[in-house]
């Protein structure tokens, strides 16, 4: 929704700088052939500019926070719909793995909310069994984003592969 607005916004922008480029450079011909101002009685083409590019830009700041508000509530409400304890999710997450070991999207985000709380080790051992799993299972994705997270869980912490042997 907000890429639409914003590519609406791009192409109003791109005619107002097309239509005043074209007003700048145009000039009727008179019945004697000399070249006549058709702004002429009129402010400056300069200060019409101004003035008309003011508007604009009002009108857009207007309409993109009014854009920016209604999708700041969607998200605000979304995120409260979605709050979790940081323990609720870990006991969630071991309940899955409890009842299926081998759940690699349990592991994985098991990981993740591990390294939320700074735990590292916790965090890279259900990474490195994510990764394992996913890789059993020939999901791609799924071991290209365990991969991912466990050598930016390495960076972080502090810690090596070697660290974390598994069987």
């Amino acid at each position: 929704m907000i890429s639409t607005k914003i590519k609406w916004f791009s192409g109003l922008l791109a005619a107002v700088f097309l239509s005043v480029l074209c007003a700048s450079s145009v000039w009727a011909e008179a019945d004697d052939g000399e070249m006549e101002d058709p702004f002429e009685g009129k402010p400056p083409l300069a200060d019409q500019i101004k003035e008309f590019s003011d508007e604009i830009a009002k009108r857009i700041h207007k309409e993109l926070q009014e854009l920016l508000d209604k999708e700041l509530k969607v998200l605000k409400k979304e995120r409260k719909k979605n709050r979790y304890t940081v323990e609720e999710r870990i006991m969630k997450q071991e309940g899955i793995i409890k009842d299926d070991p081998k759940n690699a999207k349990a592991h994985f985000a098991l990981g993740e909310v591990y390294d939320e709380i700074r735990d590292g080790a916790n965090a890279i051992v259900h990474t490195q069994i994510a990764e394992q799993l996913f890789k059993e299972q020939k999901n791609k994705m799924g071991l290209a984003e365990s991969r991912r997270n466990l050598r930016w869980f390495f960076e972080k912490y502090g810690y090596k592969p070697e660290d974390f042997m598994l069987n």
